[in-house]
């Protein structure tokens, strides 16, 4: 019944958006008629009044309809390098889980961190965190959310399927670890400049608009960067272990006596796994040096140093096709993967994160996004601690269902623009619009490692947005703390225009 009131809601929602009168000079009508669309979906992915991955494809329903994108434009997003990144990751966890891959490695993981629930999920979130500081938190989810399932999957065999009241405390074990791998894979992005693409589209737009200004290096954005990501991730283990998720049993019992025997169970390494973990572990290693590394005056090499053009989805499809090439069995036709185990991956995951960026392009070209940040002019008669809480809180939460990257590409340079005449530092207000473009906790079509997590199909809308609802405000909260009381005093930044910020000109 509640599904059917959700697609009414979703309708009703649309028509008045669309309809309402409006001034043209300032809120253009294919503007408005954006804004319709995105309060459709948003409502019917909240609601789920269809399935969220049935919701996806309204952009290409609605914006060609609309005038607001053309076919074309509405649906090559769904073929975005992003979601081949997507598939590249699935299909390598498609071959860990046919040959059992993940669940050794998950056994031997338990072994290390004891039978607590809560050291359970403190160790995968800080593990998650800093391999998320190295690569795309996509890429950290993609690996970390096969193993934190074959955790669960091993200790509380059926508690995911099984809502049971009986066992409610452990089905709440099995999604806190879920949701605490995918947080803290967004968490950890935000410590380094390449953890995230915000972090680089500020540095790049500063410079752009800001060519007199002083660099922001790799060095100085980690000294108040590491301390906020260590903080932030500290405060979702709290939220998540001893509010949202405090009923969890203590301990697991018999744990360890488990976990030896089906290690025993498992034997030494076959065939099929040790070319999984070799491809796994290679396919890791090309994520991370992809891009030249600098310590200091010495620069590594990266893999785009030879060749330029190669991305993460290109690394990913090629660790996936490398597995459909080796052999495990050359007489019998036996491949580390084949297509019968490859098809069994959550395409509709695919489809959910083009749509978003089907959407977000429509939000662009339709000049909604303009017309939502031109307002921003209105909060300068708010002091510098308001100014920043609200703009963390708008980008935060209409991250939501707009993409980070897209998100930071529209607000980071307005920003600049914004707080120049404001006669305010720039760094104020672009460093809170890229930190902000980096979380969204609520939605599965928030970031990358929600949708990830939301498509194991064992977490459902309502359980991640009353987890993460909190942790959006708690981390425009903190966003607003360093800037005003931290970044200052740590980096030597000033609140007031320095004479390196002229009126930008694009």
């Amino acid at each position: 019944m509640h599904r059917r009131y959700g697609i009414i809601v979703g309708f009703i929602v649309f028509l008045v958006i669309a309809f309402i009168p409006m001034d043209p000079v300032t809120f253009p009508y294919p503007a408005q008629l954006a804004a319709a669309v995105t309060g459709l979906m948003v409502v019917w992915w909240i609601t789920e009044a269809i399935p969220l991955y049935a919701t996806a494809l309204v952009p290409l329903v609605l914006f060609p309809i609309l005038g607001i994108l053309s076919p074309k434009e509405a649906a090559v997003s769904y073929a975005d390098q992003t979601v081949f990144l997507f598939m590249g990751g699935f299909l390598i966890a498609a071959a860990m889980m046919r040959w059992n891959l993940h669940r050794r490695i998950a056994l031997n993981v338990i072994s290390l961190t004891g039978s607590g629930t809560k050291k359970l999920v403190l160790g995968f979130m800080v593990a998650t965190a800093f391999i998320s500081m190295w690569i795309s938190n996509t890429a950290t989810a993609m690996m970390m959310i096969p193993i934190a399932l074959a955790l669960v999957t091993t200790l509380l065999p059926g508690v995911l399927t099984d809502k049971n009241s009986e066992k409610g405390g452990e089905r709440q074990f099995a999604t806190c670890l879920l949701l605490g791998v995918a947080y803290a894979a967004t968490i950890g992005g935000i410590a380094t400049l390449i953890g995230t693409p915000p972090n680089g589209i500020l540095v790049a737009q500063f410079s752009s608009i800001f060519p007199a200004a002083p660099e922001i290096d790799f060095f100085s954005w980690m000294i108040f960067a590491v301390p906020f990501m260590v903080i932030f991730l500290f405060i979702a283990w709290f939220w998540l272990t001893s509010v949202t998720h405090r009923h969890m049993p203590k301990v697991i019992s018999g744990s360890r006596d488990m976990i030896g025997h089906e290690l025993s169970d498992l034997g030494p390494l076959k065939s099929g796994e040790k070319w999984t973990l070799l491809i796994f572990l290679s396919v890791a290693l090309a994520w991370i040096f992809r891009t030249p590394k600098e310590i200091g005056s010495l620069v590594i090499p990266g893999i785009t140093t030879y060749i330029p053009g190669i991305t993460d989805a290109t690394i990913a499809i090629c660790g996936a096709l490398i597995l459909f090439m080796l052999p495990v069995d050359s007489k019998k036709g036996i491949f580390t993967l084949d297509w019968e185990s490859a098809k069994g991956i959550p395409w509709g995951i695919l489809i959910l994160f083009g749509g978003g960026i089907s959407l977000s392009e429509g939000i662009i070209a339709s000049g909604l996004a303009e017309v939502i940040a031109n307002s921003f002019t209105l909060l300068a008669v708010f002091p510098l601690i308001v100014i920043i809480l609200l703009i963390s809180l708008f980008i935060t939460f209409l991250n939501e269902v707009v993409s980070n990257t897209a998100m930071a590409s529209i607000m980071v340079p307005l920003m600049a623009i914004t707080s120049v005449s404001m006669g305010i530092n720039p760094l104020m207000l672009m460093v809170p619009a890229a930190l902000a473009s980096s979380l969204g906790f609520m939605l599965p079509v928030g970031t990358p490692p929600n949708a990830i997590a939301y498509g194991t199909g064992y977490l459902s809308t309502r359980e991640m947005a009353r987890a993460g609802l909190a942790l959006n405000v708690i981390g425009c909260i903190l966003i607003t703390v360093f800037m005003t009381l931290v970044i200052p005093t740590v980096l030597g930044i000033s609140p007031e225009l320095p004479a390196w910020a002229v009126i930008p000109t694009k």
